[in-house]
């Protein structure tokens, strides 16, 4: 840098505005009279802090991306089941039977209307066995939690078109008060698992016997999931039914479910409103949601996975839903817990009897395939394969 550019960036990009007389004036002595050198001395001071907070960012960061600490492999209940294992993964149970595929009976004609998706109604030969992953068994309680998105919905009935349009919906203070959840306990969960022998089992919780998760279960290590809220997280990506996607609600208003075009994956309801600065739900008309689409402004990344929230009617959004099983009520049966072979479920009526009451699920055909998604694209989660050493879950001589 010659001494004139050198001058240029003195006055010009430190705020020097008395200009040196002479070229002495550049020495030390000169600066300091001057006043140059305690401007360079702040901004280069300046420069040193947001450093360190642009480390501090970073840092905080990779900690909220990565585990924060180990989680314990999963122990084995009596009943065979068990928890997320950081090393073998999800164990799967087979449970339900709920539409899959779209009902050759829905037409162009007819594919507005709600009443083509009542499961009631709906062909049995479109219909197909649900596939749920367990999250955790503790405290005499299995966590299972729907691996795919089986259905969509609107969390607000209104009862008018015009009051839909005009976007004029209730406000709630919690998830408890939606319309859907009063619809997944009086309803849904007995067209899902209504004819299972285990659904004596399923136990009373907050929001219910049938729900989705909360946004902090969503965030938990040993679940599987990562203790992220924003930005891209794969532990939380799901695709959706051809039945989930193809659903219409409501006639003459309203969205379908619909899917991200590169990855596949969708939207799901989550079990909490938005939260304002300080980490509270606001009492309001939004409910938070697992973004399943990704962000077209996000850049270097997809964003898919994140916990967001959406307007109460104004979008219908994908149901993974959980429930919980009393593990002293039931039994694994058959299957070693892989996506391929996933368990079956028996209820039992008192385990401590001399002779056991043993309920058996009904016969089922396969399990549910997965869902059709576009072709394989880089880092989309791989499901896992079996291994040569699989082998089923052990089963009590009592149960046989």
């Amino acid at each position: 840098m010659t001494v004139c550019g050198f001058k240029e960036f003195l006055y010009n990009d430190w705020g020097l505005s008395d200009r040196p007389q002479t070229p002495s004036d550049i020495t030390l002595r000169g600066l300091i009279k001057k006043g140059a050198f305690v401007i360079m001395l702040k901004k280069m001071l300046s420069g040193m802090m947001v450093l360190i907070l642009l480390c501090s960012f970073c840092a905080v960061s990779f900690a909220a991306s990565e585990p924060k600490e180990t989680v314990a492999p999963a122990v084995m209940d009596e009943c065979g089941l068990r928890g997320w294992d950081p090393e073998k993964g999800y164990q799967y149970v087979i449970m339900g039977w709920y539409p899959y595929e779209k009902d050759p009976a829905i037409t162009k004609k007819n594919a507005n209307d709600p009443a083509m998706y009542d499961p009631k109604t709906y062909s049995e030969e479109a219909k197909a066995p649900v596939l749920w992953q367990v999250l955790d068994v503790e405290d005499g309680k299995a966590l299972l939690y729907t691996t795919y998105i089986i259905d969509a919905h609107q969390p607000t009935v209104v009862d008018n078109e015009k009051d839909a349009k005009g976007r004029k919906y209730p406000e709630i203070s919690d998830y408890g008060e939606t319309d859907l959840n009063r619809w997944l306990n009086d309803t849904m969960i007995y067209d899902l698992i209504g004819d299972e022998p285990v659904l004596a089992a399923v136990t009373e919780e907050k929001y219910g016997k049938l729900y989705p998760l909360t946004d902090g279960e969503l965030m938990t290590e040993k679940y599987g999931f990562q203790a992220q809220r924003f930005y891209e997280v794969k532990s939380r990506w799901a695709y959706a039914t051809p039945y989930a996607l193809n659903k219409k609600q409501h006639k003459k208003y309203g969205s379908k479910l619909t899917k991200d075009q590169k990855y596949g994956t969708s939207d799901y309801w989550v079990a909490a409103l938005k939260r304002d600065d300080n980490g509270e739900q606001k009492k309001g008309r939004y409910l938070q949601l697992c973004a399943g689409i990704a962000d077209p402004h996000e850049r270097g990344g997809t964003n898919i996975g994140h916990l967001s929230f959406g307007y109460l009617n104004r979008t219908t959004v994908g149901l993974r839903l959980a429930l919980r099983l009393d593990t002293s009520k039931i039994q694994v049966v058959s299957g070693n817990g892989t996506i391929w072979d996933p368990c079956r479920l028996a209820y039992v009526e008192d385990k401590d009897a001399e002779e056991p009451v043993v309920v058996t699920p009904p016969v089922r055909p396969d399990p549910t395939p997965a869902p059709t998604t576009p072709a394989p694209v880089k880092d989309r989660p791989k499901l896992e394969t079996p291994g040569p050493d699989t082998t089923p879950v052990p089963v009590p001589e009592w149960v046989k």
